[in-house]
């Protein structure tokens, strides 16, 4: 190990402030802000169709470094863009491995969170004479590449698991649509499942035992607020790994729940399919969610989330029951699989962010991390 200050191990190149004028082109890069790093590309994302030079331009595989406000570092995979200010292109010296730099600089997300709430007055941010005074210790390049190879195998893993998240409902709906287009029905949205409410079950929390699942860790996970409790609750308002859950109040919203069982709190419906395929359900209340979502936002008849009469009011359609019967050998199985592949990112993030510190520090070496992936 050598002991190298930060600023020395790369070219960190800052983004370029665009104005907004010159963000509102009908075609043309799309421009990268930390939230699109957060989020991708969507609706709101400015494009701007200018001349940019090659120092603000990003490819797929370009190495980011969000440093105001909230500290991002990540590996772009989106397609080729401009990038905004606040945000640095980081290229690794000759001597550096490109991999390892990004894992190194993930390791150091603590202390830049520290440096930016450290700056109580101002937006806080990383400067580049922080870069300058932080100091760490680095391999010789040819350890650097197979600790950052090491690291880059369960990303790459992770990162097929989430192809397949992602792939899964988009042909569960594709697969739907084909059957309504043959023959349909109208049914409502309350006769596809039993919709079983949370109790008020952070009260008395113990802080230990399982988590109790609001809204929060729907939309997030787990975190420094999550709620632990020892409370026994029935099993409709436990939440196991594959259940359907669903948001009715606030932040609207159907999920499947992946992680290990968990206690549902108020304002969570536990969705329990009447006989209709998990799948089917799942992709029927999202088809219907945008129908509820317009009801809780209508805040001159309702407190912001919906009541049981909108399930029985509100419809969808739904595939006869001999297509249903004719799609189940395959979507059943992809679902099952989906359950799998969300599983499997939690536990590969997990090991990933163990062993990131571990061989960073150099106290455990690529073998040993070698036969935990395995």
């Amino acid at each position: 190990m050598t002991i190298r200050v930060l600023h020395d191990l790369a070219d960190f190149q800052n983004g370029r402030a665009f104005r907004p004028d010159e963000t509102r082109a009908p075609t043309g890069l799309p421009v990268i802000k930390i939230a699109e790093m957060n989020k991708g590309i969507g609706e709101l994302t400015g494009v701007f169709s200018g001349a940019a030079a090659q120092r603000h331009r990003i490819e797929p595989g370009d190495l980011l470094f969000a440093w105001s406000g909230t500290i991002v570092v990540m590996r772009w995979v989106g397609p080729p863009a401009v990038l905004n200010q606040h945000i640095f292109k980081v290229e690794a010296r000759p001597d550096v491995d490109q991999r390892y730099l990004q894992y190194l600089l993930e390791s150091l997300i603590p202390t830049f969170d520290l440096i930016v709430l450290d700056q109580k007055t101002t937006m806080g941010h990383v400067k580049v004479s922080d870069l300058k005074r932080i100091q760490v210790d680095v391999p010789p390049r040819q350890e650097q590449q197979v600790i950052g190879a090491t690291l880059a195998a369960i990303d790459d893993k992770i990162e097929s698991n989430r192809r397949l998240i992602t792939l899964v409902p988009n042909l569960v709906r594709a697969y739907v649509d084909g059957a309504l287009a043959d023959a349909g029905r109208e049914t409502a949205v309350s006769s596809l499942a039993r919709f079983v409410n949370g109790g008020a079950n952070t009260n008395g929390a113990s802080g230990t035992g399982r988590m109790v699942l609001r809204i929060a860790e729907l939309n997030s996970g787990p975190g420094g607020s999550t709620v632990y409790s020892n409370i026994q609750v029935p099993d409709d308002q436990t939440a196991c790994p594959g259940d359907i859950l669903m948001s009715w109040s606030g932040s609207l919203g159907v999920y499947r729940w992946f992680r290990d069982e968990a206690v549902i709190n108020q304002h969570i419906f536990k969705v329990i399919p009447n006989g209709y395929p998990a799948w089917l359900v799942f992709d029927r209340l999202e088809a219907a969610m945008p129908v509820f979502q317009g009801i809780a936002k209508d805040k001159a008849t309702t407190m912001g989330h919906i009541q049981r009469g909108h399930l029985e009011s509100t419809t969808v359609p739904v595939p006869e029951a001999r297509r249903i019967t004719e799609l189940r050998p395959a979507l059943d199985a992809l679902w099952a699989r989906l359950l799998v592949a969300d599983r499997e990112v939690v536990r590969l993030e997990a090991l990933r962010d163990a062993l990131l510190p571990e061989l960073l520090s150099g106290r455990i070496r690529v073998p040993e991390a070698q036969e935990a992936v395995a």
